[in-house]
């Protein structure tokens, strides 16, 4: 992801990030960063950031990079441009870890000499080992030779200044888009509710909606309205559940229900979604909801909805309601039925309880 990013770059993106309260960013910039530090680039980024107070961070880490390889770092020119302030801090606080009775030698055993700089100096980690080293051509110490950067996979293991990622907060903040109704450039129509969007969400999520807002021709995108016809069995509760999926993704968890699962559950491919993670949700949420709370809605959504595959959940939610009876009948849902469901349901509880007799032939007597 930032592997193309230089580390001036790098740095100017985590001022930015600083800069407009993006702390997730930030913190994924400083990570490279500091991941990335070598000889080459401690004493560059130790120079520029030392006048910008919202680098402290990077700030440290320089210099912790720059106590654990004193040897290397004051053997290149470059420290000759540090600041005479910056460069006394730096003497005092390696003074001051050496006088440390915590301070130990690095351990590890002495490298082997390189062919082209025999005398090259090693270059540690703040933990005191000493990885292998790779040639650096860019950074040249005062004596002509060439001083080693750090491996780039020890060094974040080992930083003191390392902190876990802030969460990630994308889906929360596309969702107050919807919730909020901030800035929407279209709209949704679905039972004489309009429907505040935004076109360059629906665009990216769904394939319906790129064909309806980007061809020219199309009145929706003229018009930058889209009805909902009445005949497509979608009401304005379940296309904002649609709605939730689309902006905040796995967040539809939350709130979907079975009833409203019956309804989307066949809306990644007539929406034509980028991923089928509805329709999954929507299977899973309606293999659960048998139960005593949910079944009721679910027979009724299954029966106004012509979908592929809801007959067989009708079946199965009409077979576990007279099954069940004695305690489905308790809940409040049942009133609200249409009257040809709660027939269909008594004559299938009488069947159960009341089994018809085998058909009896009679033989008249002469």
């Amino acid at each position: 992801r930032f592997g193309h990013l230089s580390m001036d770059q790098l740095y100017r993106l985590f001022l930015t990030a600083k800069q407009w309260e993006v702390p997730r960013l930030a913190a994924l910039c400083e990570r490279q960063i500091k991941i990335r530090l070598s000889i080459d680039s401690v004493l560059p980024l130790l120079r520029i950031s030392a006048a910008e107070p919202r680098a402290e961070s990077i700030q440290d880490a320089c210099k912790q990079f720059f106590l654990a390889n004193y040897q290397a770092c004051t053997n290149l020119q470059e420290c000759e441009a540090l600041d005479p302030r910056l460069l006394c801090e730096l003497m005092r606080l390696n003074t001051a870890k050496a006088a440390s009775p915590m301070a130990t030698a690095a351990p590890g055993p002495p490298m082997a000499p390189s062919a082209t700089s025999p005398s090259s100096p090693q270059v540690i980690h703040s933990s005191g080992s000493a990885p292998q080293l790779a040639t650096s051509p860019g950074a040249r110490s005062k004596a002509g030779q060439s001083p080693q950067a750090c491996e780039e996979s020890s060094w974040p293991a080992t930083l003191d200044h390392a902190q876990a990622l802030p969460p990630s907060t994308l889906a929360q903040d596309l969702k107050r888009l919807l919730t909020e109704e901030l800035a929407p450039d279209f709209e949704v129509v679905v039972q004489d509710e309009v429907i505040l969007v935004h076109k360059f969400l629906m665009v990216a999520r769904s394939k319906y909606f790129e064909t309806c807002i980007l061809t020219s021709g199309m009145q929706e995108s003229q018009e930058g309205r889209l009805v909902i016809d009445a005949s497509w069995a979608m009401t304005a509760e379940e296309f904002r559940a649609l709605l939730h999926f689309l902006y905040a993704g796995d967040e539809i968890l939350r709130i979907l229900a079975p009833h409203t699962a019956m309804y989307l559950v066949d809306a990644s491919s007539f929406y034509g979604l980028t991923n089928h993670r509805l329709k999954h949700f929507c299977e899973l949420c309606i293999k659960d909801s048998f139960n005593e709370t949910h079944v009721l809605q679910l027979f009724e959504a299954s029966s106004r909805l012509d979908v592929e595959g809801t007959q067989a959940v009708r079946s199965m939610a009409l077979d576990f309601i007279i099954s069940n009876f004695h305690t489905v009948c308790q809940q409040p849902a049942l009133e609200q039925l249409d009257r040809s469901l709660l027939i269909e349901i008594m004559r299938g509880v009488a069947d159960r309880l009341h089994p018809s007799p085998p058909h009896v032939q009679t033989v008249q007597l002469t």
